[in-house]
């Protein structure tokens, strides 16, 4: 199998970064010389494009996953996708805020917040999942800096 048709077989499962097919070819073992006309091809025909990738990536981390903004970048910076793309398709976000607090009551919605224990189990929760404080505290129903947002 070429290295042209190893990277369509690897598109054919899920749409993937250009660094990540170019890990794979490489780690496949194809030359360095295969592995760029593989990835001209792929560019050419459209079956490459970190745009797109970006995009279905933040929709997906979004809507099944349930992570905020600032964990969606770092992932998307992992997977080699340049900060123009990134920060096109973090535009596309919205209503983070809202997502948040929905989870934070599908999720915890039981648990009491007066808890310091519970609270801080809570805020570690989301604050790893990529949301910012002032949103997790919003959320919680929390003073943010003396005022509510």
């Amino acid at each position: 199998m070429s290295a042209k048709e190893y990277a369509v077989k690897l598109l054919g499962f899920c749409d993937r970064s250009e660094k990540e097919i170019r890990e794979k070819i490489i780690k496949k073992g194809y030359s360095e010389a295969e592995c760029e006309e593989a990835i001209a091809f792929c560019r050419e025909y459209g079956y490459i494009d970190d745009g797109r990738f970006a995009g279905h990536f933040v929709h997906d981390a979004v809507n099944l996953k349930k992570l905020g903004k600032a964990r969606i970048k770092m992932e998307l910076r992992q997977k080699g996708v340049n900060e123009e793309a990134i920060e096109e398709a973090l535009c596309t976000i919205e209503g983070e805020r809202e997502l948040l607090k929905n989870e934070m009551e599908r999720r915890f919605g039981s648990l009491d917040f007066s808890d310091k224990k519970v609270k801080n189990k809570v805020f570690g929760y989301f604050a790893r999942r990529g949301f910012k404080t002032t949103d997790i505290l919003y959320a919680m129903n929390e003073e943010v800096d003396g005022y509510y947002e």
